[in-house]
């Protein structure tokens, strides 16, 4: 309520309120606040973008449930067997698997999207393109991948008889007779290579071996895929470290790197777990020609 004072008249008058006089900001009040508004983006952004990796992880975790699922539908029809395809040609690289993988696994719920990693995105795009528009080694089909046989071509282009997969298949299998990734379980201390012995902890493929089939004593120790993780210039890695066993040198355009710090990779066991390693928890686990790989 407004105050009242005695007007000359002896009634009341009220007090009118003040008005102001400004009708703008002043241009420091306007940098003021435009500061404060950049800041407050500085701050938030890392936090928006963490969310946005976190749900990529998320994604990459439940395409490796279908892996899981996958692999434990196709090993029930053929006698316990973990789909394992041999490569007739190209090397004995940790993402290397012979050309029917797809096909194979098509069936059983590994549609074209289970094959790519969302926290790489690059990878499916890169795919779709070569689908649509070709390259050096054939594509050009008009769309983008829809189903298992054009997958197969996809991932058959560089190399004729051997898929490069955009995760690590740790499942043995052959090339020319030569059996990868190496069992070195099997094997004794004093023949193992400098990499493995100078490892802190052994990785658990050393301690379990590598698993065949759904009930090994291995299947839940050791993964059967988990995401591409690799250091080194060949195989396609275009790593820009040299290769290395050092978690430290795991090329970017691998496992799960957040604004350039690796944060881990997601793998798959045959018992149907999925689970996570951390960078602590990493290990160097295979090693061909240039390259080496982890999980």
């Amino acid at each position: 309520m407004n105050a009242s004072t005695l007007s000359p008249q002896g009634g009341l008058a009220v007090r009118q309120p003040s008005v102001s006089k400004r009708t703008a900001f002043t241009l420091i009040e306007l940098l003021v606040v435009i500061a404060t508004i950049m800041v407050l983006a500085v701050m938030l952004l890392p936090a928006l973008a963490g969310t946005q990796s976190q749900s990529k992880v998320t994604a990459c975790e439940a395409r490796f449930r279908q892996w899981a699922a996958s692999a434990n539908l196709y090993a029930n029809d053929n006698r316990s067997w973990l789909p394992s395809f041999n490569t007739f040609g190209g090397g004995e690289f940790a993402r290397s698997v012979g050309t029917n993988i797809c096909n194979a696994l098509y069936p059983y719920g590994m549609d074209v999207p289970v094959w790519f990693c969302p926290m790489r995105p690059a990878e499916l795009d890169a795919a779709n393109y070569w689908a649509q528009f070709g390259g050096l080694y054939g594509g050009g089909l008009g769309h983008p991948i829809h189903n298992s046989i054009e997958l197969t071509e996809y991932f058959n282009h560089s190399y004729v008889g051997e898929c490069f997969l955009n995760d690590n298949y740790w499942a043995p299998r052959s090339q020319g007779g030569t059996s990868f990734p190496v069992d070195y379980s099997h094997l004794p201390q004093v023949i193992w290579p400098t990499w493995l012995k100078n490892q802190p902890t052994l990785p658990t493929s050393v301690i379990y071996g590598w698993p065949q089939r759904l009930h090994d004593r291995t299947a839940p120790y050791v993964p059967f895929v988990s995401d591409l993780a690799g250091s080194g210039q060949g195989g396609g890695l275009n790593s820009p470290y040299p290769g290395s066993p050092s978690v430290t040198n795991i090329s970017p355009n691998t496992a799960h790197f957040i604004n350039g710090t690796l944060i881990g990779v997601n793998m798959a066991f045959a018992d149907g777990r999925v689970a996570s390693h951390t960078p602590d928890q990493m290990r160097c686990v295979y090693h061909s020609a240039t390259d080496y790989w982890f999980y």
